[in-house]
């Protein structure tokens, strides 16, 4: 009876042991950051390829982003000769970037509105109203988003909370901060 027991005992501690460890092991291949990102549900603008000619609108923003003062570099040539935009001629998506990265081209066949959350799904990262890229907003942490013209800086004013459904338009500066509240 007591060798049951014992038996029963070492079965039942040796199952527990071994699911603790396949949990562990799902959850570290969910996600390398464990964060949700509204790049992994793009917009369906974000999909579309183009090229040059026969444009209804060619526009052009201006977008600065800082995370904890720093100021963070866009990368050049971003949404140029993607894995999805990458056919001869059509190798560009509605919104891309060339020389120098914080100058975003907005262009499309046909008028229509952009939501700045299309170059961010276009970039593969995340950005709405709880973070961007991995920064999330916290108790400690905010996000501020600042639209203007030229010539103006970010003020409370200026200030906008629509952040990934804002409506891109020709010539506005865009700054995006992340930091401690």
């Amino acid at each position: 009876m007591a060798s049951d027991r014992f038996l029963w005992a070492t079965i039942t501690t040796g199952a527990v042991i071994v699911l603790l460890v396949l949990l562990g092991q799902q959850n570290a291949l969910e996600s390398s950051n464990g964060l949700w990102s509204s790049a992994d549900d793009p917009h369906p603008l974000s999909l579309e390829c183009l090229d040059h000619g026969s444009l209804a609108r060619h526009d052009h923003v201006t977008l600065k982003i800082f995370i904890e003062g720093e100021q963070y570099a866009i990368p050049e040539n971003l949404g140029i000769d993607t894995g999805v935009c990458n056919e001869s001629g059509e190798n560009m998506h509605t919104v891309h970037t060339h020389s120098p990265g914080e100058r975003l081209h907005i262009e499309l066949k046909e008028a229509g509105d952009v939501p700045l959350g299309v170059f961010f799904d276009i970039w593969g990262v995340h950005f709405d109203d709880t973070g961007i890229f991995d920064y999330r907003v916290n108790a400690t942490h905010g996000i501020t988003m600042h639209v203007f013209q030229d010539g103006q800086q970010a003020s409370e004013s200026n200030q906008v909370t629509s952040f990934d459904d804002y409506l891109l338009l020709n010539g506005e500066i865009i700054e995006i901060y992340f930091q401690e509240i």
